[in-house]
């Protein structure tokens, strides 16, 4: 898919914005806190998931407005659509081809993939960050996932809360708990069934393109690291579910000293590879920023398998993090979709080798569009 045209009004620093992207590289370049990664937001919330940043809803709007408002043009399934989200009163609306719709809606329509310093640490971090990529994933491929996560979200707020009770009081009647253990169990086999599937459809694509990234010297595989056993991805519904009830039954005594459920989705991991040892704990930072690139360009190419869209591609600030070989192996990766870059001096950018369009921004306002060629093309 390719974005056409972006207008966006009253979002955190940007006041007023208009911008016709290029359908190659465009690249939005400017001094720190001026509303580059601001745009990128932007961009990534039309895809109607949670922003990549650590923020509240209420500050997307900007200070002392009511209202704020992102739109786009874009092509995509074959023609020309239209998305408009509002944000007001800390809520999101939008309106796809005109027509109102749930923001969840979007997923599944609008694609776009960020890479953003966070991601680089992907796999030196915690696991709820390598499951937070692996929710957002899924759910831009099989739209139907964000709910069910909502739904064992709330089944586990509510489990947690009963275990809570029960262990401040002894003697309570636990047969609630066995309703809240079916229902836990069937969301989390949903889950863990999902997140199985995608991650051995993604893990070919990963090894490809770590192979690429290390001019073959290094291998690179994933799994899904489950916190309940199980031959998960090929286990039937019925049968799973009984493995996680059992699960549950055995950690019970664990849950109720700890007052919170001990297994489950919300405890798996994904467990990462280079030449067959751990990355997290034993690669090194260019070997972990290599996996990182990997899931990412990875997720692209699954996008693009699933859907038949190629995603949008938004890269945060990245490219000075990356030392010249990864920075040059993940431009040419990205060959032929949509980019936006954002950094700090775009001197550098002609190097790479890609003709782009170059914006310059200041206090959320764009400068004139201006053409860049490679040096490449130039010699």
């Amino acid at each position: 898919m390719v974005i056409t045209k972006l207008s966006i009004r009253n979002f955190r620093n940007i006041a007023s914005l208009e911008l016709e992207p290029g359908d190659g590289v465009n690249v939005i370049y400017g001094d720190n806190a001026q509303g580059k990664t601001n745009l990128v937001e932007a961009l990534f919330l039309l895809t109607g998931q949670k922003s990549f940043r650590q923020t509240k809803e209420s500050e997307f709007v900007r200070f002392g407005e009511k209202k704020g408002e992102i739109n786009a043009r874009f092509f995509a399934g074959g023609r020309e659509q239209e998305v408009s989200l509002t944000l007001e009163g800390g809520k999101r609306s939008a309106l796809l081809n005109g027509l109102p719709l749930g923001v969840g809606e979007l997923t599944g329509r609008f694609f776009a993939v960020v890479f953003s310093p966070a991601e680089l640490s992907l796999v030196r971090d915690g696991p709820s960050q390598r499951r937070g990529f692996l929710d957002s994933a899924i759910t831009q491929v099989m739209p139907r996932y964000q709910k069910t996560m909502s739904d064992l979200s709330r089944a586990l707020f509510q489990r947690n809360s009963l275990l809570s009770d029960m262990a401040r009081h002894p003697g309570m009647d636990d047969s609630l708990l066995a309703v809240w253990d079916r229902s836990f169990a069937k969301l989390s086999y949903s889950i863990i069934n999902a997140r199985a599937r995608f991650l051995a459809r993604l893990a070919p694509f990963g090894e490809e393109i770590y192979r690429g990234i290390s001019g073959g010297k290094e291998s690179f595989s994933v799994a899904y690291q489950c916190s309940i056993p199980g031959e998960w991805g090929a286990v039937p519904e019925e049968e799973g579910e009984e493995v996680i009830l059992s699960a549950l039954e055995r950690s019970r005594r664990e849950d109720l000293k700890n007052g919170c459920t001990t297994v489950g989705p919300h405890r798996d991991d994904m467990d990462l590879r280079v030449n067959g040892i751990s990355a997290r704990a034993f690669g090194s930072q260019g070997q972990q920023r290599s996996c990182a690139l990997t899931l990412k360009l990875a997720e692209c190419r699954l996008i693009q398998e699933v859907a038949g869209e190629q995603p949008v591609i938004l890269l945060d600030d990245v490219l000075s993090e990356l030392d010249k070989t990864r920075k040059q192996y993940l431009l040419s990766g990205l060959a032929s979709g949509q980019l936006f870059i954002t950094c700090c001096d775009r001197s550098g950018f002609s190097a790479i080798g890609k003709d782009g369009v170059t914006w310059r921004i200041r206090e959320g306002q764009l400068a004139a569009r201006q053409r860049i060629v490679s040096r490449k093309k130039k010699g």
